[in-house]
C-alpha cells in the first residue's frame, strides 16, 4: 500500500501503509541514493533516467527499480512526515464529505432535479411545481446523509488515528442515493 511519486513537475506524492496520503508542490527530488528524473513506486515501480519534454509517461524509457532502489524508497516512505497537521483523520473526513457531496447530486438527479437550487424551490413550502414531492425527497435525503456525515464526522475526530476503521467502513455508514418507488421519475 506504500507509495511514492515523484513528477516530472517537482511534485512529490507519499502514501503510507495506514492510506494517508500527503503531496508536496515544487520540491527537490528526494534524495534516495539513485539517479532519477521521475520516480513511481506504486502498481507499477520504475525510474525514468532521463524526462524528455514533448513526450507523455509512457512514451518515455522506464528502468525498472531494483531491490536496493525500492528498499531505499521504503525507508523514506517509513521516515516521511506529513504536512504539519495534516493526518488520516482530516483525510478520511475530506474524502467522506466529497462522497457526500457526490451521492447528494446523484441523489437529486435521480429525482429528477437538476441541483439542489432547483430542489429546494421546486419542494418549497406551498408549491403547486409538479414534482414538489421528488424535490421534497431529495432534499429530505440532503439533511439525512449531512446528518450521517456530521455523526463520523464526530466519531473520526474522536479516534486516535491507529485505531480508525478502513475508510470504506465509514462510507458505508453514508446512504447510498436512491429513488422511492413511487417517485414521479420512476414512471
Amino acid at each position: 500500500m506504500n507509495a511514492l511519486i515523484y513528477t516530472e513537475d517537482s511534485k512529490l506524492i507519499v502514501r503510507k501503509e495506514n492510506g494517508l496520503q500527503y503531496d508536496f508542490e515544487n520540491v527537490d527530488r528526494p534524495e534516495l541514493g539513485f539517479d532519477f528524473d521521475v520516480l513511481v513506486y506504486d502498481d507499477v515501480e520504475v525510474k525514468i533516467l532521463k524526462w524528455e519534454d514533448g513526450k507523455k509517461f509512457d512514451e518515455q524509457e522506464h528502468t525498472a527499480l531494483t531491490e536496493e532502489d525500492k528498499l531505499s524508497v521504503e525507508t523514506y516512505i517509513k521516515n516521511s512526515e506529513p504536512p504539519l497537521g495534516y493526518n488520516l483523520n482530516q483525510q478520511y473526513i475530506r474524502q467522506l464529505e466529497r462522497l457526500v457531496l457526490d451521492y447528494q447530486t446523484q441523489c437529486s438527479e435521480l429525482y429528477g432535479m437538476y441541483d439542489l437550487l432547483y430542489a429546494s424551490v421546486a419542494g418549497r413550502e406551498g408549491s403547486n411545481h409538479p414534482r414538489r414531492s421528488d424535490a421534497r425527497r431529495a432534499l429530505e435525503y440532503f439533511d439525512n446523509i449531512w446528518f450521517c456525515f456530521e455523526n463520523i464526522v464526530s466519531e473520526i475526530q474522536q479516534t486516535r488515528e491507529d485505531t480508525l476503521k478502513s475508510f470504506d467502513q465509514y462510507a458505508s455508514a453514508i446512504p447510498d442515493p436512491l429513488v422511492t418507488p413511487d417517485s414521479r421519475s420512476n414512471r
